[in-house]
């Protein structure tokens, strides 16, 4: 049995449920940081930084434990997509990525008191073509109201999809593969 917890700093339930798939023990301590960063910077130096941002915020209650904070953003054009604000900005995200493609950019970072380092993944995602009525449908369900780029491809979000090139995981919020890889250094 290990000495020290993990703790998740972030509320997202996808997360949270990758990680209890993965059969890890933790706990949840939802990280309240302002996520502000500089526009120009990269997506990968935005989802890095703000996962660092959100673990060492966590960490400093949290010394004896190993803390991982993640963050995602969908990007189209050179545009971040956030969470959608209303069900009109989330018609207007999935117009704008029907029968597109776009990047999905998820962060990682793990602090103890002993290591720290920070990581990122991308995935291409390709939407199928939508009609009107497909997207209003998608909306009604709510689901993409919580969601960068206002899609989850893990719920019904995923019948939007054509395909995608890269880590499923990712696109999910959370790169579990390297993830898991990572954390066994910190046995």
């Amino acid at each position: 049995m290990c000495e020290f917890m993990i703790i998740l700093a972030s509320g997202s339930p996808r997360r949270a449920k990758l990680l209890q798939d993965a059969g890890l023990q933790f706990k949840i301590v939802s990280s309240d940081v302002e996520e502000t960063f500089d526009e120009s910077m990269d997506p990968s130096d935005i989802v890095m930084y703000l996962a660092k941002l959100k673990a060492s915020h966590i960490a400093t209650d949290y010394q004896d434990d190993v803390v991982i904070g993640a963050d995602t953003i969908v990007v189209y054009d050179n545009n971040i997509l956030g969470k959608p604000v209303d069900e009109n900005d989330a018609f207007n995200m999935l117009s704008t990525l029907s029968n597109q493609c776009h990047m999905v950019y998820t962060g990682v970072s793990i602090i103890s008191k002993e290591k720290e380092e920070t990581f990122y993944s991308q995935t291409k995602v390709c939407m199928k073509s939508l009609s009107e009525l497909e997207i209003r449908a998608y909306i009604n369900t709510k689901e993409p109201m919580d969601k960068a780029g206002a899609y989850g491809i893990q719920g019904e979000g995923g019948m939007l999809v054509d395909h995608y090139e890269g880590d499923f995981f990712t696109i999910m919020g959370l790169p579990l593969k390297e993830l898991l890889t990572r954390l066994k250094a910190y046995n």
